[in-house]
């Protein structure tokens, strides 16, 4: 970058912590380079490579316009670009473009398969059963499942593992406190929750 690059940057950040909207434009024009290869570099550690260049200038100005939120918590007497402070930041902002990796159904289908997840008698049900329910029909078909199953039962009491699942479920859908979550739903204290 050319020299005095930093002061120049640290008056758009300092007028976008008081609002000024064309600061906000000041910043993609003038620094959306560096901001984008933070983008690009997030991009290829999620093994992503973009087709269209308007994905990156799009995600480019999200981080803009995320920086223009948080401007005012930017410090530049740490000496960080602000695309670097806040790399975390835009990592989420990334990952939630994205969205969720899974890998590809086979071209054949389901059907195909050699053991099915769930017996056909089983599909048929309102699918409100509990989660030991479900654990039970998984256990029946695969013998990695049977093997957790048995495990399970020689430590510990259904209720308990009806907790343990429903625990594991919530953190597993991001919430941010899932024993409180669950202590609402069985009535119970979050620490009783955490203590099984």
């Amino acid at each position: 970058m050319e020299e005095g690059w930093f002061e120049r940057l640290t008056g758009i950040m300092s007028r976008m912590a008081g609002g000024d909207a064309t600061a906000l434009e000041a910043l993609y024009v003038g620094f959306g380079d560096p901001i984008r290869r933070r983008v690009r570099r997030e991009l290829e550690r999620l093994g992503v490579t973009p087709t269209d260049p308007a994905d990156v200038d799009g995600l480019t100005l999200d981080v803009c316009t995320d920086l223009f939120q948080r401007a005012g918590s930017w410090d530049p007497s740490h000496g960080a670009a602000p695309w670097t402070w806040a790399r975390l930041r835009i990592r989420a902002l990334v990952s939630a473009h994205v969205g969720q990796f899974a890998d590809p159904l086979p071209d054949t289908g389901l059907a195909d398969a050699d053991l099915p997840v769930v017996p056909p008698a089983a599909a048929a049900d309102d699918g409100d059963d509990n989660v030991l329910c479900a654990l039970g029909r998984l256990a029946a078909a695969r013998s990695d499942v049977r093997l957790l199953h048995e495990a399970l039962e020689r430590v510990s009491r259904p209720a308990q593992q009806e907790i343990l699942f429903e625990v594991k479920m919530q953190a597993g859908q991001g919430d941010p406190s899932p024993a409180a979550t669950v202590a609402r739903a069985y009535a119970l204290r979050p620490e009783a929750v955490r203590q099984t």
